[in-house]
Parts: structure tokens; sequence; C-alpha cells
């Protein structure tokens, strides 16, 4: 079972911004970035098949708006709510065992299904803290069949693996194994699937948490920065051999660790911890994606850049505009696109609950 996105575009010279890149990993100047697609629906995560066919994770940020939790754009360039059935119609007050609750992460490796990540529960910061805490069985992960919608295999962990407090974010997979990050209590998860084992690691660890920091919300009605606790482990990668698994809170910085130290059971956390490497310090980034060279895409929160960092420990400004308000999770398509979804810049702060279109930047090397 190796799922590895990046070998389905191995051996690519680089990834760019709407235009071709040179034959290095640098830009000497900020490229343009093109629309792919709209959205009438907030979206923080996008991921498309090897045949283009596209979706668009839609958590829902404000209890005032309708939005499905996954979306799929069909051949007329329409997005539709996907699967299209009881999954996508969570209402507050409903059980959300079968159904999406809050997703998190989307996103499709090399053998083409839709892996989702459902915290479970609507955050904190906008809905009612009743509805805030997961009810037993609504945090899970959920694979489905991209054409069909059928639900292929749903995963849901027992409060060893899952304490009061944790958060899966996001995930990666080599072989057997599937990694999430935990960015409630910061962990890396490691499930099996030839075993069906599952373990928590690094749980509570610093190399897990994110700096506390001052910034100014996307659901404020005010410009004011207030104290903000950002999430823990968040952004995760794999390279393209599986020996080194990549994370990094939002805060930075970006850390490695040789895999087989994760799944090594009979290593206790804080002997793990020591072989945790420090890769980079990173601005603030809500998202990022690696390609097949081991570079690294970063979606800046504050400053709206996709920046680049190389194996070098180089970094460069591949895009930015004025306009790229809170870049997210960054998706490498089959064809060595970089899709980012973004919110749209808005001229009247009182419209921040409203819906808006969602475009995903198109980059082409």
């Amino acid at each position: 079972m190796d799922m590895n996105r990046r070998s389905l575009f191995a051996g690519a010279s680089a990834i760019g911004l709407s235009v071709v890149l040179p034959a290095t990993a640098n830009a000497q100047s900020p490229l343009q970035l093109s629309v792919a697609v709209r959205s009438p629906w907030m979206a923080n995560q996008v991921a498309l098949t090897s045949s283009d066919v596209l979706f668009l994770g839609c958590p829902r940020y404000t209890p005032k708006e309708e939005t499905p939790a996954l979306a799929r754009r069909d051949a007329n360039g329409k997005l539709m709510p996907f699967p299209g059935n009881g999954w996508n119609e969570w209402k507050l007050g409903d059980d959300g065992r079968d159904a999406f609750v809050y997703l998190n992460s989307v996103h499709i490796f090399a053998d083409d299904t839709v892996w989702v990540v459902d915290q479970g529960a609507p955050s904190p910061d906008v809905f009612p803290h009743e509805f805030s805490i997961p009810k037993p069985g609504t945090q899970k992960i959920v694979q489905l069949d991209a054409l069909t919608g059928g639900i292929l295999t749903v995963l849901r962990f027992d409060e060893d693996v899952l304490p009061s407090g944790a958060k899966m974010n996001d995930l990666r997979f080599h072989g057997s194994k599937m990694y999430v990050t935990d960015s409630g209590l910061g962990a890396i998860i490691v499930h099996d699937f030839a075993t069906g084992e599952t373990t928590r690691r690094l749980s509570g660890l610093k190399p897990m948490m994110a700096k506390p920091m001052k910034m100014t919300l996307a659901l404020q009605l005010d410009s004011k920065e207030k104290p903000f606790n950002p999430p823990n482990s968040d952004m995760i990668e794999i390279n393209q051999d599986g020996e080194w698994l990549f994370w990094a809170a939002p805060t930075g910085p970006l850390y490695k660790i040789e895999t087989r130290h994760l799944n090594d059971t009979k290593l206790r956390d804080d002997d793990i911890e020591k072989h945790v490497q420090h890769v980079a310090d990173i601005e603030f980034s809500s998202g990022c994606s690696m390609d097949s060279l081991g570079n690294f895409y970063f979606c800046e929160t504050k400053t709206g850049k996709i920046t680049l960092l190389a194996p070098s420990g180089k970094t460069a400004t591949l895009a930015f505009d004025p306009d790229f308000v809170r870049p997210d999770g960054a998706f490498i398509s089959a064809d060595r696109r970089l899709y980012v979804p973004r919110k749209p810049r808005e001229p009247d702060a009182s419209r921040r609950h409203h819906s808006q279109s969602t475009p995903c930047s198109c980059p082409k090397a």
C-alpha cells in the first residue's frame, strides 16, 4: 500500500506558479497567479486526481452559512457537494458519526482516492462551546471513491490515541504506514494498515508545540491583533522514499525525523525526541506542499506569500499578490501544478461572514 503522491511526478525539475520555472528551484521575481476555480463556499483545502477531478474542503467557519464539507468540480466546471448525501448534511446538534462535521484536510494520493480528516466538532472560536467538543466517534478519517463517492474506509481511534483535546489535522502515507498530525495537543499518530496497530508519538513535547503570538483572525470584525493560540503540530510531509517525515506548527519551526524512529514501538517518546532535527524557521503558515525534489512551498498566512524552501536551506518568494489573503492547504497535481486555496480580499470587514468566492492559484511547470 504505497500512496505517496509524489510518485506521480517524480523527476519534475521544479514546481512553478503559472509560468515555467528555471531548471533550478529558485525564483528571480514573484510569479503570477491564475484562478483555477471559484467557489461559493469558504475553502481551506484543495486536491486533484490524476485526471484533474478537483475537490475542495470547506470547513464550517460560521453557523450563519450553509456549506457542504466537501465539494467536487463536475464536468461542466460546477462545484457540487460530494458525495451529495447525508455525509454533507450535518447540522448543529446532529450526531455526526456518519457525516462530515468539520473537515480540516482533503488529500488525494497515487491511488486516486479521496482522504479526508474530520475533526468531529466545529471551531470553538465561532460556535457555542457545547458544540466544539467532538462526540464519540465523530473525529475520524474517511476514504472515498473519487468517482462514485462510495465510502471505502472509516478510521476511528480510541482515547489512548486521541485523548481529550486532540484534533487530527492532516495525513501522509508511505508503504503501509499512515502519519497524522494532532494539532490540538501536539503529536504524530502512526497507523499501520498491515497490522492495524496505532501509536501516538511525541505527545505534547516541544517539537510538536506552537509559539504563542498575536494576530488578526479571519473572522474578527475589527483589524486589531489579539492574543491567539495557534494550532500545534499541523503541516506534514514525507519525502519520496519515506525515510524522513517533516512537520510544523503554523508558527514553525519545520522539523524532521527518520520514520524508522517513529515506527520503532520499543522507543519511548523522550528517546524519539532526541532524533528530531530542526530544518528551518518559517513565517506563520497555514499550509504547505513538498515536491519530488524536496522543495517546500509554504503558504504564509500573514504575508500572503508562497515561499519556496529548498533542501539547501535557501528560500525565495515564489508568488505574492496583495489579494492573496490567507493562503491555505496547497496541493501539487499530477501535471506539476501547485494549487492553493485562498480567501478573497474584502473591501468591507462587515462582510466577512458572508459567502465568498475562493480562487485556487494554478501554477504550471
